[in-house]
Formats: C-alpha cells, sequence, structure tokens
C-alpha cells in the first residue's frame, strides 16, 4: 500500500502507478491508515477493472440500500419488523450520505462504541422531566446484527465483495438471569394484582406453563384443548409448533376465563390482540415490594420449579421450546432445595447393607 496523509490538510491519500501512469486520489473518508488502506484497495480494483475493459460496479447509498431492499425484506420475512425499522433509523443517520463501500470495519468499531455511550432521552412534555437512559450490550450487539444482515444482503447482490462487520466483534454478555419466584413472592404478586384480572390471569398461566409473553398474547380458543388438556403453541420464538400441558390450575384457570373472541387474552382496549403488560405488571411488582423481578423471570420460575421437581432437561427443553439443550441449562440451575437435598445425601454412608445416618457428626466407625 501507498497511502500518505499530508501534513497541510492532515488528509490520507492515495499514491500509486500503474502501467507508468501516477494516480493520486484524496481519502475524503479515512480515519486512520487501516481505513486510507482499504479505500486504496477499492480504487486499485477499479483502476484495473477499468484498464482490462470491466465494468466498475455501481456503488451504492447505504440509505438507499436500506430503505429499498433490506426494510422490504424485513417486513415480508422477520416478526421483528417493527425493532428492525426503529434500528434501521439510527444506523441510516449514522451513516449519512455513505455509500456501502465506504463504510469500514473501523468506521463501525467507532460507531458500536458510540451507541453504548450515549444515552437515550425520554421527555415528558406533560410532567417537562427528563430521564436519561444508556443502551444494554444487547441493544447494542442488535444494531450491529441488523447491519451485518444489511450487508450480508449487498455481498449477495454483489454489490459490494465482503461484509465488514465479519471484523466487528460484538459485545460479550452476562445475561443469564438467575432470578427465581419465591412462593411468598407469589403470593404478594398475586395479592397485588387482585384488581387487575387480566394481568393476574397471564401471570399464573405464565408461572405453570413457562410459556413466553408473546406466545401468551397470540394465544387462540381454538389452541386450548381442555379433553386432552394441552396447549398448542402455534406461533412460538424459534418459530416452531409445540405442544404444553395443562395442569389443574391451568385448566381450571382457562375454564373461567369469560371468552371475548377468538383471543383467549384480547386487549381490553381494542379487542385484539395485547401489546404489552408492562406497566400493569412493573405496578403490581412496586406495590408487592419485590426486588428485581422482570416477567420473564416468570418463564425461569416455571422451568426452575420443573427441575426442582425432577424433571429432566430434556423434558423442560420441549417444555419450553428450546432447540438447544444449553439454552434449557440456564433454566435448570441449582435451586435451594435441590442443593440442601444434594449436601444432605453427604450425611449418608452405606456400610454393607445399612444406611447409618449421621446427623451430629459421631464416629461412626467406633459404633
Amino acid at each position: 500500500m501507498t497511502v500518505r496523509k499530508r501534513k497541510d490538510t492532515g488528509k490520507w491519500v492515495s499514491d500509486f502507478y500503474y502501467n507508468g501512469e501516477r494516480i493520486v486520489r484524496t481519502l475524503k473518508f479515512a480515519r486512520t491508515k487501516k481505513e486510507a488502506e482499504q479505500a486504496e484497495a477499492v480504487i486499485m480494483n477499479q483502476v484495473f477493472q477499468q484498464a482490462y475493459g470491466f465494468e466498475a460496479k455501481p456503488d451504492v447509498l447505504f440509505e438507499n440500500f436500506v430503505i429499498e431492499t433490506f426494510l422490504p425484506f424485513s417486513e415480508a420475512n422477520k416478526r421483528s419488523f417493527r425493532g428492525d425499522v426503529s434500528v434501521c433509523r439510527a444506523l441510516v443517520k449514522a451513516f449519512k450520505n455513505k455509500t456501502l463501500r465506504q463504510i469500514t470495519s473501523p468506521l463501525i468499531e467507532t460507531f458500536k462504541q458510540e451507541l453504548l455511550a450515549k444515552p437515550i432521552v425520554f421527555e415528558n412534555k406533560k410532567k417537562k422531566t427528563r430521564i436519561e437512559r444508556r443502551r444494554t450490550l444487547t441493544t447494542v450487539n442488535y444494531h450491529v446484527r441488523i447491519l451485518s444482515k444489511i450487508f450480508s444482503m449487498a455481498v449477495d447482490a454483489e454489490i459490494i465483495e465482503s461484509n465488514p462487520c465479519r471484523r466487528v466483534r460484538m459485545f460479550k454478555l452476562n445475561n443469564q438471569r438467575t432470578r427465581v419466584l419465591s412462593d411468598e413472592e407469589e403470593r404478594v404478586l398475586l395479592a397485588a394484582l387482585n384488581d387487575n384480572t387480566l394481568v393476574r390471569e397471564i401471570v399464573i398461566l405464565a408461572l405453570h406453563t413457562g410459556l413466553r409473553r408473546g406466545e401468551i398474547f397470540n394465544l387462540t380458543w381454538n389452541d386450548v384443548d381442555f379433553v386432552r388438556r394441552i396447549i398448542l403453541v402455534q406461533q412460538s420464538k424459534s418459530g416452531k409448533k409445540r405442544v404444553v400441558a395443562m395442569n389443574s390450575t391451568v385448566s381450571e384457570l382457562l375454564k373461567n376465563v369469560v371468552r371475548r373472541g377468538d383471543l383467549v387474552f384480547p386487549s381490553p382496549r381494542t379487542g385484539g390482540r395485547l401489546d404489552n403488560i408492562k406497566r400493569s405488571f412493573s405496578t403490581a411488582v412496586r406495590e408487592a415490594k419485590i426486588n428485581n423481578l422482570r416477567f420473564h423471570d416468570l418463564r425461569h420460575t416455571s422451568a426452575t420449579r420443573m427441575a426442582d421437581a425432577g424433571a429432566d432437561a430434556f423434558t423442560i427443553m420441549r417444555i419450553l421450546g428450546h432447540s438447544d439443550i444449553r439454552m434449557t441449562s440456564r433454566y435448570t440451575h441449582a435451586t435451594d432445595s435441590a442443593i440442601r437435598r444434594a449436601v444432605e445425601n453427604l450425611d449418608k454412608k452405606v456400610f454393607g447393607n445399612e444406611l447409618v445416618t449421621n446427623p451430629m457428626g459421631d464416629d461412626l466407625e467406633n459404633r
């Protein structure tokens, strides 16, 4: 590579010879030597193609490719389309007026770091309040994954040669929550929901089936079979259908739910699919004085209770709808009661055919 940095302007310049002809280009968007070298490689490739009569592939503005290619694909194929739209707004803003080839790995790394550092501002005009919250590592990684998908589609369309996101590392996450609702916490939570029948029923169903929030919101009466006592989950996170058995609590609960249409839990306001119950759930958690509890922890609690009752990991895997047993392992960590039983087994020693319990620490060998 033959890039250099001009002393007068501070701009990087590509300066090389091809077939005796000197070619000089100012690299306006290059910030570092590595970016300059990557840009020069593109220029050299274009010169080579022109010299041999190849038609250079046209570069495309990033925002145009997102609007014309990626978002239509997302709308047609992804359930997360709304989320993708929100992410793409941030991506288009960050890479405004840049072409796909001008967006390099170092630029993406800079974007990733700035996205994490810059807080999101929430303003309440009525209360005249302003709240700033930082994005989580999971959210930033999601932005990078969407960006990588955009570039992969550009590679498939033969607009660019490689995906620059391949050299950008995701943030390492430590999101294996182990929050389990205790029996007492469950009691006070349900008591706090006495005046909100809808959310109370949803919470009970989540605790006794391990269903995700979205799976509960999508549940229709056609999916509930009271004769065989099963629930058919039509729309799961993995896209696969699965069957979840109903215990007596769930069966009685659903039999007493007032039917207001095809959906088991329709929105009281619109009659259509529920969008969210976060505010009602958070209010009940706060009134019950329960710390650090999210709705998804109900699924975690359900799986943990099944494991503690003796269910094996593969059975729980089928109930939860996981495609990888390693995911299920997160929900089958050792609970207090399981740990207690395991430790208490250390008190037991077998001598011949006689089982001797040694709770007091006596010398068994002298008996």
